[in-house]
């Protein structure tokens, strides 16, 4: 046992110099969270959280229907039975539309070749068995053939769509403006079909203009497919307002958290009397009565998905309702937009939007837009729209039913063309719906 080293003794810790260390270890714990929550409310860090955000963060995509922004003004449904049409109505045209768009995408994607018709051979379609939509504007076919579950790749505009069964086969026809009338023959089976959705609608005795003139020479000087509905319509008259995006620090940070600006509201400047922010080359420029417009750099900030090299009008009208809807969610109150027009450019596309109260169109400003957007390459280069709250007031507007107004307005020098019902909203605090004729 002589080679056998006996080890030091080694003093342990006792109970009371254990706690010692704990208490200090606690102490350095706290010390170093404290520093770090001062740090976080410094005004240096929020600058910086800003330099190191994404640039194209986002709310939310808008989860309503993209079938909202096709919704038409008005639908008819014609069976054996007769007539059954509805106007300005954004219930029950709702109803309706929602019953018959299933059908009408159908349609769309099944539609062969497309040729020339006369307003004889429209007329005889309109008069036939089958679903007819009047729309505010002249939404793209491309754009309601995938909205509405289709697919197919027609070409052209619609103010006015049917889809009618001849005796022999199912058409698609359309007006695209003025006497300019199309059709195209579709893959849609009328018996067993069909026919068992336009037997669900019972005539409610509406009709057309044109089916009305032989009994009364009123209607001569109107459009011949104006719907005449048997009772006036009702549109509230609603309360409007626009955020004041110069003065109110709480709605501009609203809308820069909307459209993913990270700088902040200490970052814009005034600009001939509004107030613009730059972030990583876009341009954002707001005014006192809510209307925002934008610019893009060279980043894209709100890019358009598509499939190929290019987007399509579908594709291209898609973001342009989703970032509609995240700009306007906090301020649209009771309103909807609809899709009213696509222009094909040399670089893309322009998407049109207009609003919609309770069923009946909204004119804003003096070109009618609620917000365009441009798109370039795959992204949104340039858009402006207008913020606007709606609330209706519990009031109804007296209106006339559409004999009284055809009347009045045959007096009128140069009378004639579409009657439309629709508000005009040029910045006042209260909106109430009229008459007016469209060529």
């Amino acid at each position: 046992m002589a080679g056998h080293k006996r080890k030091p003794p080694v003093a342990r810790p006792t109970g009371r110099q254990r706690i010692v260390e704990l208490c200090k270890d606690l102490l350095i714990l706290a010390l170093t969270c404290s520093a770090v929550f001062l740090a976080l409310q410094t005004p240096m860090f929020s600058q910086v959280q800003g330099w190191i955000a994404e640039p194209a963060a986002t709310a939310s995509p808008d989860d309503r229907p993209r079938s909202e922004a096709v919704t038409p003004c008005t639908v008819s449904v014609r069976s054996h039975m007769g007539l059954y049409g509805v106007s300005y109505d954004e219930n029950l045209v709702g109803r309706a539309f929602e019953r018959v768009s299933t059908l009408l995408g159908e349609g769309l994607a099944t539609a062969g070749p497309t040729e020339d018709i006369t307003t004889r051979q429209f007329r005889n379609l309109m008069e036939a068995p089958g679903i007819s939509c009047g729309f505010q504007g002249a939404p793209p076919l491309e754009t309601l053939s995938e909205w509405l579950g289709g697919g197919g790749s027609l070409s052209g505009s619609a103010q006015l769509l049917t889809l009618a069964w001849d005796g022999r086969e199912v058409w698609l026809a359309w007006r695209e403006s003025g006497d300019t009338y199309r059709r195209a023959r579709t893959q849609v089976a009328y018996e067993g079909h069909m026919d068992a959705v336009l037997t669900e609608f019972s005539p409610n005795g509406a009709a057309y203009a044109h089916t009305l003139t032989q009994y009364d020479k009123t209607y001569e000087t109107l459009d011949p497919w104006v719907l005449v509905s048997m009772t006036a319509p009702q549109p509230q008259i609603y309360a409007a307002a626009s955020p004041d995006l110069v003065n109110d620090r709480e709605a501009l940070e609203r809308v820069l958290s909307s459209l993913g600006f990270q700088s902040g509201v200490d970052f814009a400047y005034e600009s001939a009397g509004e107030l613009a922010i730059n972030e990583n080359g876009d341009r954002l420029r707001l005014s006192a009565a809510g209307k925002v417009t934008f610019h893009a750099g060279e980043e894209s900030r709100y890019g358009v998905s598509c499939a190929g090299e290019a987007p399509t009008a579908a594709e291209a009208a898609q973001a342009a309702w989703e970032l509609l809807g995240r700009a306007t969610g906090p301020w649209k109150g009771e309103s909807a937009y609809v899709l009213t027009g696509m222009e094909a450019t040399a670089e893309g596309w322009i998407v049109r939007f207009q609003a919609r109260l309770g069923g009946v169109p909204v004119w804003t400003g003096e070109t009618g837009e609620a917000a365009w957007f441009a798109v370039k390459g795959r992204r949104i280069s340039d858009f402006s729209l207008s913020l606007r709250s709606y609330t209706a007031s519990g009031a109804v507007c007296v209106v006339t039913g559409e004999r009284l107004a055809a009347a009045a307005m045959s007096a009128l020098p140069g009378a004639g063309g579409r009657l439309t019902l629709r508000y005009s909203d040029s910045g006042q605090a209260e909106l109430t719906a009229g008459w007016i004729t469209e060529e």
